[in-house]
């Protein structure tokens, strides 16, 4: 295939403010070879098409509003210290049930013990090896009905807690088993001896609740409860005097209590990001080190800019675009797959920041990109990445029939918190690239 091979050198292709791709027509017409070697592009001479890998795409880093969590099926819990994001940190809140039976124990019942029982699944977030603490705290108030609790909430409860447990977060822990102070244990057959838990409300006036906080200076792994299972409860053990070795046990749940939810918090003081205060507030990436970052559950989104696109309208003649690639690499060093979002998805955005519809493919579905763990083709070292197809996208970008105002990279898990660093356009190791193809029909 017969190609000629054109090398700009784009500082000195601005003239009179002009950019790169506005000279593009120019260099078309000629087949001069420009003395400086800067970016390239290669034109197939036989049947006209044109392949651009040199468009200029910015990268920024958005904060964007956050996301509802008492919906939620888990409660998360812990704290691990991210040195690019900061320090994040997660609690939870919740309220017992008593699953629409009151508890009457009999009179001459007898106080035990009482445990918290916190079953989890198989996600974990950091390092599993540390000792981290797990702090119970008594709520101030009770969880408002029917409001939606989002992860920057929180609720008021005792600074002292009732009680501090440590543990590590391993894989094969599947409930953590709390033992809670005796005092709150007898209260609770006390009140049920006097027959003062007749109803959730009852209960709710008398214990509103949880608050579980991970140590202040752990920095480990956060794992996630079941909040909706039946063996998440508050388990009062007691036995009658008549019958010594017989255990008696009363459960309050957390599905029964039917109101929880999770905050999320990000210290981001000692990083980059520390001026990121503000809802739909982007720092570009010129100013983090030429990286840009994803986090679910702590509201960072990435946003994908190419001013310059429309600039390939100039070239003269009539073409068509064939393939529009992004590719987006994670910067080397960051590449863990237990940390970086399994999937990506694209939305639409205005100058605001705003997030639109989401893109999808030719079949109607929403366009996402998976995760890659593989060698890299440019450098031969395993590299994490994700690539999306835009073709329809910059096509209609092109065509003037979506506004060229950026795409907003997301994570499809926005409740939790995996991130992905990265690289942008001055990314020495990991630059971000849009690759695409035009044949000339006219």
């Amino acid at each position: 295939m017969n190609k000629v091979r054109f090398f700009l050198n784009q500082w000195a292709c601005r003239v009179a403010g002009l950019p790169v791709l506005g000279l593009l027509v120019l260099l078309l017409a000629s087949c001069e070879e420009p003395s400086d070697v800067g970016s390239e592009l290669v034109v197939d001479t036989t049947t006209g098409t044109l392949f651009v890998d040199t468009l200029t795409v910015r990268t920024s880093t958005v904060l964007v509003d956050s996301v509802v969590t008492s919906t939620s099926s888990y409660l998360l819990l812990g704290q691990y210290q991210d040195n690019r994001l900061g320090t994040i940190t997660a609690r939870s809140y919740l309220r017992l049930g008593l699953g629409g039976t009151t508890f009457e124990p009999d009179v001459s019942a007898v106080y035990d013990s009482v445990v918290l029982l916190l079953p989890t699944d198989t996600y974990r977030y950091g390092d599993t090896t540390k000792v981290q603490h797990l702090a119970v705290h008594r709520l101030r108030e009770p969880l408002r009905p029917n409001t939606k609790y989002y992860a920057f909430n929180t609720v008021g409860y005792n600074a002292t807690p009732l009680v501090t447990q440590a543990f590590r977060a391993r894989p094969n822990l599947t409930t953590l088993r709390v033992p809670l102070p005796a005092s709150l244990g007898r209260e609770l057959l006390t009140a049920g001896i006097s027959r003062q838990l007749s109803s959730d409300d009852a209960l709710e006036a008398r214990l509103p609740g949880f608050c579980l906080s991970p140590g202040a200076t752990d920095n480990a792994a956060i794992l996630r409860f079941l909040a909706t299972s039946t063996s998440a409860t508050l388990r009062l053990y007691y036995h009658l005097p008549t019958a010594t070795d017989e255990a008696l046990s009363r459960d309050f749940t957390i599905a029964d209590g039917s109101r929880h939810f999770y905050q999320l918090q990000a210290d981001r003081s000692s990083t980059l990001l520390s001026s990121l205060t503000a809802s739909r507030q982007a720092i570009a990436s010129t100013r983090t080190a030429a990286e840009a970052y994803i986090q679910g559950g702590l509201g960072l989104q990435t946003k994908i800019e190419v001013p310059y696109l429309l600039d390939l309208n100039n070239l003269g003649g009539t073409w068509v675009l064939n393939s529009a690639q992004l590719q987006l690499e994670t910067v080397q060093g960051t590449e863990k797959g237990a940390f970086a979002p399994a999937t990506l998805v694209l939305q639409l955005a205005d100058r605001g920041n705003h997030s639109g519809s989401y893109l999808t493919d030719l079949n109607g579905a929403t366009l996402t990109a998976a995760y890659s763990y593989a060698y890299s083709s440019r450098t031969n070292l395993e590299q994490g990445s994700y690539s999306f197809s835009l073709t329809p996208y910059y096509e209609a970008a092109l065509k003037r029939e979506v506004a060229n105002e950026g795409l907003l990279l997301s994570s499809t898990s926005p409740d939790t918190p995996e991130r992905a660093i990265l690289g942008g356009t001055a990314n020495v190791t990991n630059p971000i690239k849009l690759r695409v193809y035009l044949t000339r029909v006219q």
